[in-house]
């Protein structure tokens, strides 16, 4: 009985925290045309030479890209009132493995302005990506897919959280009750 009850407690809990939305921007990184690059027979693609060049590279962009001068510019841009470092504790920039993209995340409680921070982050990392390439590398960077406005938030989960607590504290009263019944022999 005290396991539905914490469970609900739990699940009331997770109604009442503020809903957390992410909105996600997609950034492609690439070399401008170069002696580095072939193009294939009309089809508009590009073969790098030295792939794994381009991955040292753009990792080193992300690091870049998750920068107090790239919060200070999406604040600035958008009007924003609030610091950089708290954009910056909202906004995750990410490679996808063994690509060249770059994926810019910004969790927050309101989908609307997630979405138009996402956008904003993924617009200005490229601008500067490819302003501030490493000399010799020739790396352009553009927006690739830009962020939707999230539908359901990411956080909380009450009846996750409800059930989780639940199963939990089942499984608790049943090590107790049966630890207890031990006792008694």
């Amino acid at each position: 009985m005290a396991s539905l009850l914490v469970a609900v407690a739990v699940g009331v809990a997770s109604f009442l925290q503020t809903p957390k939305y992410e909105a996600s921007a997609q950034v492609l990184v690439d070399q401008k045309q170069g002696p580095q690059q072939t193009n294939l027979a009309g089809s508009g693609e590009m073969i790098l030479t030295d792939p794994k060049g381009l991955q040292a590279l753009i990792g080193g962009m992300v690091n870049a890209t998750g920068s107090r001068p790239l919060a200070e510019e999406i604040i600035r841009r958008l009007g924003l009132r609030m610091e950089p470092a708290e954009l910056l504790d909202n906004l995750t920039v990410e490679q996808i493995e063994n690509t060249s993209f770059i994926v810019l995340t910004y969790e927050g409680t309101d989908p609307g302005q997630a979405k138009q921070i996402a956008n904003m982050a993924g617009e200005v990392s490229s601008e500067l990506i490819s302003e501030r390439s490493v000399a010799g590398s020739k790396l352009r960077a553009l927006v690739y897919e830009e962020a939707t406005e999230p539908t359901t938030p990411v956080s909380p989960k009450p009846l996750r959280n409800g059930l989780l607590t639940l199963v939990v504290g089942l499984a608790l009263s049943a090590a107790l009750t049966s630890g207890h019944g031990a006792l008694r022999r």
